[in-house]
C-alpha cells in the first residue's frame, strides 16, 4: 500500500506545473503560519488570566491591611482667669458688638492659684483679637495691644483693674452674627523668669 500511494504521489506530482507546486508549497506553509499562531494565542490567554487573577488577589489584600486614621478635633479650652488675673466683662461665650472693652481685675495680693500674673509699671502683658470667620480657623484681626492697669480707687493699693479696647470692621471682614471671636491674653514678660502664662477668652459677634 505505501508503494502505490508513493507512486500516485510521484504521478500527480510529475502533472503538476512549476506554477501550482509553488502554489500547493504556499498553501503549506500558511497552514503551518495558522497553527503556531492559534497555539501561540492560547499560552497567552492563559498568561492574562494568571496574571489577572494575581492582581485581583493582591487588590484584596491591599483593601484589608489599609489603615484608616482618624482625626480628633481637640476644643480649645477658654477661662475667664490665670493665675490672680481674672476677666470681669465681658461674660464669655457672649454676644458682643464692636467697638468693645474687656475689663478685669489683678489682685497682686491673692495667691489662692499658686501662681501670680506679672505686673510692673501698669503693663500686665499684651492681648490679641482673634476671629473664625465660616469655621475657616482662627485668624488675627491686627496687632497685640498692651494690657494697662490702674489701682482701683478706694481700694487695696495691691488691687488693680485693667482695661483692653477692640475693634473690628465687621463689614469690610465680611463678619456674620455668632461669628466667634478670641482675645488671647499673654503675661508681661519679665526675664529671667520662663514663659510667660497665656489664655484665650471667647465671645461672639451679636
Amino acid at each position: 500500500m505505501q508503494k502505490i500511494n508513493l507512486n500516485m504521489i510521484k504521478d500527480w506530482a510529475k502533472r503538476l506545473s512549476i506554477k501550482d507546486l509553488i502554489m500547493y508549497i504556499l498553501i503549506v506553509i500558511i497552514l503551518v503560519i495558522a497553527v503556531i499562531y492559534v497555539f501561540q494565542k492560547k499560552d497567552i490567554n492563559k498568561a492574562d488570566t494568571a496574571n489577572i487573577t494575581t492582581t485581583s488577589t493582591s487588590s484584596k489584600n491591599t483593601t484589608t491591611n489599609k489603615t484608616t486614621t482618624v482625626s480628633k478635633t481637640i476644643p480649645f479650652k477658654n477661662v475667664t482667669s490665670r493665675c490672680n488675673f481674672r476677666v470681669t466683662y465681658p461674660t464669655i461665650y457672649t454676644g458682643i458688638t464692636m467697638p468693645f472693652t474687656v475689663k478685669g481685675i489683678l489682685d497682686k495680693a491673692d495667691t489662692s492659684k499658686g501662681c501670680l500674673w506679672n505686673e510692673l509699671d501698669s503693663r500686665a502683658g499684651d492681648a490679641e483679637i482673634f476671629y473664625n470667620k465660616n469655621g475657616e480657623g482662627w485668624k488675627s484681626a491686627g496687632a497685640a495691644v498692651p494690657i494697662v492697669t490702674r489701682i482701683v480707687p478706694g481700694g487695696a493699693t495691691t488691687t488693680m483693674a485693667f482695661t483692653v479696647s477692640f475693634n473690628l470692621y465687621v463689614k469690610a471682614l465680611g463678619l456674620k452674627s455668632g461669628t466667634p471671636i478670641k482675645i488671647a491674653f499673654t503675661e508681661l514678660n519679665i526675664p529671667p523668669q520662663p514663659n510667660p502664662d497665656t489664655f484665650d477668652f471667647q465671645v461672639s459677634l451679636k
